[in-house]
């Protein structure tokens, strides 16, 4: 049996949730051609996002290197995804470096444009970098700006760039700024194609960062985020918060509410639950006491946003959130 049918058979056994049959299928392959970047890659990412082995994840992948230093980048990415700090950066830094070549070499206008999405995603994890693990380096603002201007540059339309420029606007007590990169984010997933639509993840965090400008962008983009599940009680939180820094008390007291309740019925985490009832804790005081929320009719309602407060122009007043852990409860009940 050859080594391509190999890969093959341990694709499908992963396909199928028979890791154990993959592994098998990777190591005779491998014992077969220990050199062959194929399967050290692929083994790898069975080793990360299956068996979650992360030295040997690393073992092999620097293996795939030592092999073919100059072609793929994937493999790049991944150790630099495994990694923290400088050694992160520097597998970065090798994936640029193979990504432009491929860029000048590849003749193909859709492929390249693949590539240039790539390199600017690659740029972004660079910046995020510097505004993380590296921001206390000597030159970090001035690295995580270049990344940011290069992502943009090499893809005009990301909106991870444009996130990531707000993220470091706000690190530079640049709010305003912020808020303009913030709306070209969300501006941009009102025209890009499903295709090119950033992660849910990505959207959730645009909103979050949203909420420490302007309110008002973050309920309205919260609800679009709403459209695509109703079964993550972080949005239905964040919007209680949103609702709650414009004064909109019932909005925000039945939204808490229904943040809570899902939290409750899917045995949310602790964090989650203390970050709620927090929240429920200024809310009851900006209100005056328990009494003024006692007043609020249909607080149980089972879809809040029925029965939210007509929309009018406004400005929001910038908030500040720290980020608890959270998960999507998709077997929450209404």
């Amino acid at each position: 049996m050859d080594v391509g049918t190999l890969l093959a058979l341990a694709q499908n056994a992963v396909d199928v949730g028979n890791i154990r049959a993959a592994q098998e299928f990777y190591d005779v392959a491998l014992v077969r051609e220990p050199r062959n970047n194929d399967v050290l890659e692929a083994y790898a990412e069975l080793m990360i996002h299956h068996i979650q082995d992360v030295p040997r994840a690393k073992q092999l992948l620097m293996h795939a290197i030592e092999v073919d230093p100059d072609h793929g980048h994937v493999k790049y990415l991944n150790l630099a995804q495994l990694c923290e700090g400088e050694e992160s950066l520097g597998y970065y830094q090798r994936a640029v470096q193979v990504v432009e070549r491929e860029i000048r070499s590849c003749r193909k206008r859709k492929e390249r444009s693949h590539l240039s999405e790539t390199l600017s995603t690659i740029y972004c994890a660079i910046a995020e970098l510097f505004l993380t693990d590296l921001c206390f380096c000597s030159d970090a603002e001035q690295q995580c700006e270049e990344a940011v201007r290069h992502a943009m540059e090499t893809n005009v339309r990301s909106v991870e760039a444009h996130q990531i420029q707000a993220s470091l606007r706000l690190s530079q007590n640049r709010p305003d700024e912020a808020l303009q990169s913030l709306r070209r984010a969300v501006e941009l997933t009102h025209t890009l194609s499903e295709a090119h639509q950033p992660t849910y993840d990505s959207k959730v965090e645009l909103a979050r960062l949203l909420m420490q400008v302007s309110p008002v962008d973050a309920y309205r983009f919260l609800l679009e985020v709403l459209h695509l599940g109703e079964n993550n009680p972080y949005i239905w939180f964040l919007l209680g918060e949103s609702a709650r820094l414009r004064k909109r008390y019932a909005d925000a007291a039945r939204l808490l509410r229904r943040a809570r309740v899902m939290l409750t019925l899917s045995d949310g985490a602790d964090e989650a639950l203390k970050e709620v009832d927090t929240a429920i804790a200024v809310l009851v005081e900006e209100m005056g006491g328990a009494a003024a929320v006692e007043q609020i009719p249909d607080m149980d309602h089972p879809n809040p946003i029925e029965l939210l407060q007509p929309e009018e122009d406004e400005e929001g007043e910038a908030g500040d959130l720290d980020e608890p852990e959270w998960e999507s409860c998709d077997e929450c009940e209404d």
